[in-house]
């Protein structure tokens, strides 16, 4: 079952390449297929193989499941989304305050 849920999970990762591919789509976002593939490319050797990409898969999936039993339930899923909306929000909020410093230290003073 464990195998099932890799491949599937696998397959669906597959079908989002050539979207993350597009460089410069999405509002100027194009360096995402970079980040994409080097975070599957584990040896850094310029490709991604099939292990590479099934080691990522398991190593979501452990981080996934929460009792570590090697299974996950539809509350452990829905936690570790929670979680991870949680900590993108975090970080979208630091970036907007990091970025309001930045254009407030950027204006001219009022003469």
């Amino acid at each position: 079952m464990k195998k099932l849920i890799l491949l599937g999970a696998a397959f669906l990762a597959l079908q989002a390449i050539p979207a993350l591919a597009e460089e410069g789509k999405g509002g100027g976002k194009g360096d995402r297929s970079q980040k994409f593939f080097e975070m599957q490319d584990g040896n850094k050797d310029g490709m991604i193989s099939e292990q590479e990409f099934l080691d990522v898969g398991k190593k979501r999936f452990g981080a996934m499941d929460g009792n570590k039993d090697g299974n996950l339930t539809k509350e452990e899923a829905k936690a570790h989304h929670d979680a991870m909306k949680a900590k993108y929000k975090e970080n979208r909020a630091k970036m907007k305050a990091e970025k309001a410093k930045e254009a407030e230290s950027t204006e001219k003073p009022a003469e």
